[in-house]
């Protein structure tokens, strides 16, 4: 953004405060690209209060077909508009005439408008290289003028860029199947493998057995040695997770930080007990080259005893890990027929 060519000819201290809040938006918009799409409206939008100061509400809309879908509001006359829909083709207001064209439209007439009290509107669309149009953004104010609409222009144009890349990085991680730095499938991945396996289940008589694993006192790790010697950590754990699992139909995953999964086809929940006992053991022994005596807890579950359906199986995996972290980590723990939770301590 060039700031010199945006500024008016006004005060010199005027002019010094905007540019300076041009450079900080610049920059808070940027930074929010790292985090998600989402926080890159969020910094849009206290970027247009803070470049605008009469504006009082921001909406954003996205192409959704032959419709564009309120995503995101900010200021208090914007803030029940979250999924209103407007047609792209036929509707007069400012946001789907501003689709249509491609460049900015002032809401200028009372159809236009598109918030209840709205004197004065804009709206901008984000587009990337190609001109495409991947969101509108409508600022608006109950007084007669929006003030510095050339930089609000070119900061939507910089907050375009920032949202695509975002919006990539979310379909990426979303799309992924296996996790960068183990190798395992990601979490997405694995509970749409578990949805899958579970109601061909339905039509089977085996059992499914799920661990839900937590790498005990792991920022021990991270604090001491760093975030390098951390992630070899979690990859030689991971191996170990896939040796443990022999069956071509298990499954392990990442299910973030340090946390695993793992699927187990055909298991009896003793049986898939006594596996988590082993790996444990596998654990517990394996040198990790950090100086610290690295061990895991697992929770272990089975369908259709401990739950009716995949988000339910992971919830009680998920809880009996948890027990097992209560009692003292480095074990397994599940759940009885009675609803009691046992748990059994590893030993060298």
């Amino acid at each position: 953004m060039k700031v010199a060519s945006l500024l008016p000819v006004i005060g010199e201290s005027r002019r010094a405060n905007l540019s300076r809040d041009i450079h900080h938006a610049s920059l808070q918009i940027v930074a929010a690209a790292r985090d998600s799409s989402l926080a890159v409206l969020s910094a849009l939008g206290m970027a247009g209060f803070s470049l605008c100061k009469g504006c009082d509400a921001m909406v954003v809309f996205v192409p959704d077909g032959d419709e564009l879908t309120c995503v995101y509001n900010a200021g208090d006359r914007g803030a029940y508009f979250i999924g209103m829909r407007v047609s792209r083709l036929s509707s007069p207001s400012a946001v789907a005439r501003a689709a249509r064209s491609g460049s900015r439209i002032v809401a200028d007439d009372r159809d236009a408008r598109l918030i209840p009290g709205d004197r004065c509107g804009i709206a901008l669309p984000m587009c990337d290289a190609t001109g495409r149009v991947h969101g509108i953004v409508y600022w608006s104010t109950t007084r007669e003028t929006l003030d510095n609409t050339d930089v609000m222009a070119d900061t939507v144009d910089l907050a375009a860029m920032a949202y695509i890349l975002a919006c990539e990085r979310e379909s990426d991680r979303s799309s992924a199947t296996f996790d960068a730095l183990t190798g395992l499938h990601a979490p997405r991945a694995f509970r749409a493998v578990l949805s899958e396996t579970i109601a061909k289940r339905l039509e089977a008589s085996s059992p499914i057995s799920l661990w839900f694993i937590d790498t005990d006192h792991f920022k021990t790790v991270n604090d001491q040695f760093g975030h390098a010697v951390g992630d070899s950590v979690l990859q030689r754990i991971a191996s170990l997770l896939q040796a443990s699992l022999p069956c071509p139909h298990d499954i392990a995953a990442r299910n973030g930080g340090d946390e695993f999964c793992a699927l187990l086809w055909r298991t009896h929940k003793s049986q898939a007990f006594f596996r988590a006992e082993e790996f444990c053991r596998a654990v517990r022994a394996h040198d990790f080259l950090t100086g610290i005596a690295m061990t895991v807890s697992i929770g272990v579950a089975t369908f259709p005893d401990d739950a009716a359906s995949a988000s339910e199986l992971l919830e009680a995996a998920d809880a009996a890990m948890y027990h097992s972290k209560r009692q003292g980590r480095d074990r397994v723990s599940f759940r009885s027929h009675a609803g009691i939770y046992q748990t059994v301590t590893q030993t060298p």
